[in-house]
């Protein structure tokens, strides 16, 4: 907006630089959820404010530098602390939310496991190959996230962590025939 004559200015969509910082000030003035804060507020201890700010809003009452550098170190303490916080939560949930989801009991010795191994061949939809090999049989149990597997008893070992497997089930006697 040109703030002499109050007149939105039109920028060509070709202005890449333009566009660039118009992107930034976006995501630096956007509310993340997992602190509940803007980036910009973080660091800088203030929202963002717009040239037309500067036309709609009062201006502001003058405070001594000394006044002003107090209350800014106080706004960022407080706005860290309440980050660090909202963090520690957030972590937190996602931590429980993997756990839910993750195999912590480990698979036993003889047991048949799926490996993944995703290959991608050139010209196929990667959501349309096969991800998983098996069954694979549980060696030897490494430690708690590595196990050593074999296809079969001619087969090579190979190493892998337990994000990689996942318990083999039977396939039902009739599945398949229709």
């Amino acid at each position: 907006m040109d703030l002499k004559s109050g007149v939105l200015i039109h920028w060509p969509e070709s202005n890449e630089k333009i566009q660039m910082l118009a992107t930034l000030h976006t995501y630096r003035s956007a509310v993340h959820e997992s602190t509940g804060k803007t980036p910009a507020s973080v660091v800088f201890g203030a929202e963002l404010r717009l040239p037309i700010d500067l036309i709609s809003d009062r201006p502001k009452k003058e405070e001594g530098v000394n006044n002003y550098i107090s209350h800014l170190q106080d706004r960022l303490k407080l706005t860290h602390a309440e980050v660090r916080q909202k963090m520690r939560i957030e972590s937190d949930r996602m931590k429980t939310r993997y756990d839910l989801r993750s195999n912590t009991g480990g698979f036993q010795v003889g047991e048949k496991v799926w490996l993944y191994n995703p290959k991608r061949t050139k010209g196929k939809s990667p959501k349309l190959q096969k991800s998983w090999e098996g069954p694979y049989t549980v060696v030897t149990r490494l430690n708690d996230v590595v196990y050593r597997i074999q296809k079969n008893p001619q087969a090579k070992m190979k190493i892998v962590h337990i994000d990689r497997l996942t318990p083999y089930q039977e396939p039902h006697p009739n599945e398949g025939v229709t």
